[in-house]
């Protein structure tokens, strides 16, 4: 009896090792508001304002919008900034103050933000990404598709570093990254000189380090010993 809880407990054990999320997710934030994406879990939300954004894949990604006028980011942070979903093939940025917050609206190009003009990440406002996993952010994917395009000079802030921007969007050659978070940390993406729309992001769980894998083996094979034990 004994020698069957111990092979319980280390199965157990190895699946919790053997776990780890599965390959780069490409989360396309233009298809997230008016449909398309090929992933079920991500039905499309429409034109609407999120407190906190939260995706169902990509490494529980959560998303918030904010101010830098406003307190540090976190709990106490303005409400009334909110992750935004434009329509128009633009994607993701914040709004100062929106209509119906927090609802999904399929189908629907409506202008909830107020002003209308006030949808995108511009002077002093930032998203917040955080995720439940260690992840690497492989790609951050931009445009700037209702005003007028990015011109040469133009950059954005990640995670405190300077880059040059170019319109992109998700899965081809014109992303910028990569960025390693922390589960539970944050990767900020912040106004530099130019207002932009986020139009995706791959997001790449961090695999599980070799030593690990090695110590999964070690428990595979004492799993074996004891049945063999357990068989004798």
């Amino acid at each position: 009896m004994k020698s069957r809880l111990r092979i319980a407990c280390l199965a157990a054990m190895m699946s919790m090792l053997f776990s780890a999320s599965a390959g780069a997710v490409i989360i396309d934030f233009i298809k997230l508001t008016q449909g398309g994406h090929t992933d079920p879990l991500l039905e499309p939300l429409g034109e609407s304002a999120w407190s906190t954004l939260s995706i169902p894949v990509a490494a529980g990604m959560q998303i918030s919008g904010h101010a830098a006028s406003s307190p540090a980011a976190g709990a106490d942070d303005d409400p009334n900034q909110f992750a935004y979903l434009d329509w128009g093939r633009a994607g993701l940025g914040v709004c100062k103050d929106a209509f119906n917050v927090d609802r999904a609206f399929p189908g629907s190009g409506s202008n909830r933000c107020s002003p209308s003009s006030d949808d995108n990440v511009t002077h002093d406002e930032y998203l917040d990404f955080v995720f439940a996993e260690n992840v690497v952010v492989d790609n951050l994917w931009f445009n700037n598709n209702h005003d007028g395009g990015f011109l040469a000079g133009d950059m954005v802030t990640i995670a405190d570093l300077a880059y040059g921007v170019s319109k992109g969007y998700a899965g081809d050659d014109n992303g910028i990254g990569s960025f390693r978070v922390a589960a539970g940390d944050r990767l900020r993406v912040a106004f530099n000189n130019q207002q932009f729309y986020v139009s995706g992001i791959e997001v790449n769980a961090v695999p599980v380090p070799a030593a690990v894998w090695l110590f999964g083996s070690a428990l595979a094979g004492l799993i074996g010993f004891g049945r063999l034990r357990g068989n004798s």
